[in-house]
C-alpha cells in the first residue's frame, strides 16, 4: 500500500468513527473506546512524515475536523487525569493535524495541553519540534507564539480552563470569553479587551450540577446534555434584577431534552454572592415564564423551558418532580 493510500485509509477510518453527542462532556467525563481508535489514527498519520500529514489535512472535511479536535481536547483531560505525558503528546499531535489555524483552540485547549505537559516534566523544545514535524508551517509558527506565552502562565485558569473535582474524577470547565472587536478609526487603533466570565465558586458547583444532571437522567423523563459555563439572564427574574445578567461566583448549565415528545428545558446552577437575596430571586424566577427554582443559602437552581417559536403551541412543563430532584441535590453534603 502506498503512502497516499495509507493516508486515505486513515482519513476514511476517522470518518467512520465520530464521537457520540455527549462526548463533549468534560465535567462528567467518561473514557470511550473511540479515544484509543482515533489515537491509533493520529499515530499512524504522524508516522507518515510531512507529506503524509499534509495530505491527511487536505482530505479532512468539517465532520472529521470536529472529531479530531474533540479527540485532542479529550486526550488533554485524560493526560491530566492519568498524569500521562504520552496521552498529552497524543493530544498535541491531534491539534497539530487540524487543517487550519482557526481550527485549533490556541488560547484554551492547546495551551492547556502545553500546561499539562510542562507540569509532567515535558521538554518544551522537544514538544515544539514534534509539533513542527506534524503541523504545517503556519501552525508551527503559531505554536511558537503559544509556547512563548507559557512563560507567563502560572495557573491552569490562565489557559481559560478551570479544573473541577466530582464523583467522575477530575474534569474541565472551559471559560466563556467574549471577544473584543477592533475599534473604528485609523489603522492601528487599539483593540477592545476580551470579556472573560468569572468562575470562582466557594462550593463544589460542578458536583451539584453533575449530581442533578445524573438524577434527571435516572428519572427516564429527560436526557441531559454536556455541562458548560453559562450566565443567569436578568430577564429570567422579571424586574427583580437589574442589568443584563446576574452577578455570580459561578454558573453552569445543561439542557434536559424531553423523552417521547416531552418538552425540553435548560437547567442553570449558580452560586451567588453573599449579599444576594436568593429567596427573592428564586421566587421571582419561579413566577416568570413558567419556570421553577430551588435554592439554599448560596446556590440557586433555575429550570427554564426552552424557547418555543411555534405560536400555535403553548408549552407548559410540570416541574414538580424535577423540583424535588433539585432540592435533593442541594441537600447533598458532597456539593459543598
Amino acid at each position: 500500500m502506498s503512502a497516499t493510500e495509507r493516508v486515505s485509509a486513515s482519513r476514511d477510518h476517522l470518518a467512520a468513527h465520530p464521537y457520540e453527542t455527549n462526548a463533549g462532556e468534560f465535567v462528567r467525563f467518561r473514557v470511550t473506546a473511540n479515544d484509543d481508535v482515533i489515537a491509533g489514527i493520529v499515530r499512524a498519520v504522524a508516522a507518515e512524515g510531512e507529506e503524509g500529514c499534509h495530505e491527511f489535512r487536505r482530505r479532512l472535511g468539517e465532520e472529521e475536523t470536529d472529531t479530531l479536535r474533540l479527540f485532542a481536547m479529550r486526550r488533554t483531560l485524560q493526560g491530566r487525569r492519568q498524569s500521562s505525558l504520552s496521552l498529552t503528546y497524543e493530544a498535541i499531535d491531534g491539534f497539530a493535524l487540524l487543517p487550519t489555524l482557526n481550527d485549533v483552540p490556541w488560547d484554551s485547549w492547546l495551551q492547556t495541553a502545553l500546561f499539562v505537559a510542562r507540569s509532567l516534566g515535558g521538554d518544551p523544545e522537544m514538544i515544539g519540534r514534534r509539533f513542527a514535524e506534524v503541523a504545517n508551517a503556519d501552525a508551527a509558527a503559531r505554536c511558537d507564539v503559544a509556547m512563548e506565552a507559557m512563560n507567563r502562565v502560572e495557573a491552569l485558569s490562565q489557559c481559560r480552563i478551570v479544573e473541577t473535582s466530582t464523583n467522575y474524577g477530575v474534569g474541565f470547565v472551559e471559560i466563556l470569553v467574549f471577544r473584543g472587536t477592533p475599534t473604528i478609526g485609523f489603522l492601528g487603533a487599539p483593540r477592545m479587551g476580551d470579556n472573560q466570565l468569572e468562575y470562582h465558586p466557594t462550593t463544589n458547583l460542578a458536583q451539584l450540577t453533575a449530581s442533578l444532571a445524573d438524577a434527571l437522567d435516572a428519572s427516564g423523563k429527560v436526557v441531559t446534555s454536556p455541562i458548560s459555563q453559562d450566565q443567569l439572564a436578568a430577564t429570567s427574574f422579571s424586574l427583580t434584577a437589574s442589568g443584563s445578567y446576574l452577578p455570580t461566583a459561578g454558573c453552569l448549565s445543561f439542557i434536559a431534552d424531553g423523552v417521547g415528545g416531552s418538552a425540553s428545558f435548560t437547567v442553570f446552577v449558580a452560586e451567588l454572592p453573599e449579599d444576594a437575596d436568593i429567596a427573592t430571586l428564586a421566587t421571582a424566577g419561579a413566577n416568570t415564564n413558567d419556570q421553577a427554582a430551588a435554592y439554599d443559602t448560596r446556590r440557586l437552581i433555575l429550570l427554564s423551558p426552552q424557547p418555543n417559536f411555534d405560536e400555535d403551541v403553548d408549552v407548559v412543563i410540570d416541574f414538580c418532580d424535577f423540583e424535588d430532584l433539585a432540592h435533593s441535590a442541594l441537600l447533598d453534603s458532597a456539593t459543598w
